[in-house]
């Protein structure tokens, strides 16, 4: 079975600055991400995509309205997140992530690819999260999934 790890972290100091990538970085429990200008609590502290959908955004050749205005945090390789539940979680050394029923808006009007009838795999690879039990996080780091 292929493990699964963290393939990149990514804050965002302040709305509208590009994010800049981390090797390391702490999740503060019930908040997010420290730095991020995201981290106030509530259910959408972090955002979590798979390395899967961030190949299927550059492999496309019409773009989705999605693609510039998204903005994520942690991208996982080697899981579908699509296939989890609502709030199962996602664990990394003494950290764990809650999914949230929370799913990515689709702008369905101004997107191309819907307006194409294509496929996005953005509304179901793109996972909100909240930070349960905090701690330090970093690239390469083995995520384990407790779907429950």
């Amino acid at each position: 079975m292929p493990v699964s790890r963290v393939v990149r972290i990514i804050c965002y100091s302040a709305k509208g600055i590009p994010g800049h990538s981390l090797e390391k970085v702490n999740l503060m429990e019930d908040m997010g991400m420290e730095g991020d200008y995201h981290a106030t609590g509530g259910e959408r502290q972090l955002t979590v995509i798979s390395q899967k959908a961030k190949d299927w955004i550059q492999a496309q050749e019409v773009e989705g309205f999605c693609f510039m205005k998204f903005k994520e945090n942690i991208i996982i390789d080697g899981i579908f997140l699509e296939n989890l539940s609502d709030r199962g979680k996602l664990v990394m050394g003494g950290v764990i992530l809650e999914l949230t029923p929370v799913r990515k808006k689709c702008y369905a009007e101004l997107c191309k690819l819907d307006q194409n009838h294509e496929n996005c795999v953005l509304n179901r690879e793109v996972r909100f999260a909240k930070v349960t039990s905090g701690g330090d996080i970093s690239v390469g780091m083995e995520v384990a999934v407790s779907d429950f």
